[in-house]
């Protein structure tokens, strides 16, 4: 389904970003791993090498703008092109509007919007010049409904809404621009959350029973909907927010 591409992911130590990357390449993507985990970037470029895939590492913090123009850089160094741009790093800062801070309020918007405003800007004059692409932007649920306790965090998601339809009004048809919007996914991080509150066991359970599909999201079901949207498969498919979240969206 990607023979031939190239894709840039970030936040791909672990999580969805990795099972992105194993996933690209096993449907022959070349793949620019982009975190600053050294460790678990490393791994995944293993990862991928494994399954007959080539992949670089590139460490960047998507908050600092010198960064991001130089991860972009460094896949068209790489691999002469990059063909899927798939924005996934994120921070999640938890908080209600009164006890949010400054810096907590800066860091996530940096975070998960200006970086991929930053990151689509470098990426796309690329894109032009080649053969189009195709820009994944991971939002969440949190994006698409209130929430108590997301002062930051779901202002900044749905921004990225926004800005990747314009996105798709601006730049097609050369390049398509999309949308996921994860739910509760088992990732590293969601467990790290969960296993600092008091009975996170009672948590991820009262959550289940919240989800029609009474689960928690895998990376994989990520990643499968990621590759859609990376894909030809989704060629009439542009300024979408697809839900990936078991259901929840059904709420809104």
């Amino acid at each position: 389904m990607l023979r031939g591409k190239a894709a840039l992911i970030t936040g791909a130590a672990s999580g969805q970003g990795r099972a992105a990357s194993v996933l690209f390449a096993e449907n022959g993507a070349d793949i620019c791993v982009v975190d600053i985990n050294d460790d678990g970037g490393a791994e995944t470029v293993a990862m991928v090498e494994e399954v007959g895939g080539r992949a670089v590492y590139v460490h960047a913090d998507v908050a600092d703008a010198g960064d991001v123009v130089t991860m972009v850089a460094a896949c068209a160094e790489a691999f002469g092109r990059i063909d899927v741009l798939y924005n996934n790093a994120a921070v999640q800062m938890s908080g209600r509007l009164l006890d949010c801070t400054e810096e907590e309020w800066d860091l996530t918007i940096a975070t998960n919007l200006t970086a991929i405003f930053r990151a689509c800007r470098a990426a796309i004059p690329l894109m032009l010049r080649g053969e189009g692409g195709s820009i994944i932007n991971t939002s969440s649920v949190l994006g698409l409904m209130g929430s108590e306790g997301y002062a930051a965090y779901g202002p900044a998601k749905a921004g990225l809404v926004a800005l990747t339809r314009q996105i798709a009004v601006e730049c097609g048809p050369q390049v398509r621009a999309n949308v996921i919007a994860p739910g509760s996914i088992d990732t590293p991080r969601f467990r790290k959350v969960a296993e600092a509150m008091n009975d996170g066991g009672a948590f991820v359970q009262g959550l289940e029973a919240t989800i029609p599909l009474r689960r928690l999201g895998q990376p994989g079901d990520i990643a499968r909907l990621a590759l859609f949207l990376a894909s030809d498969a989704s060629a009439y498919t542009t300024g979408a927010i697809v839900p990936c979240d078991g259901g929840l969206a059904v709420y809104r």
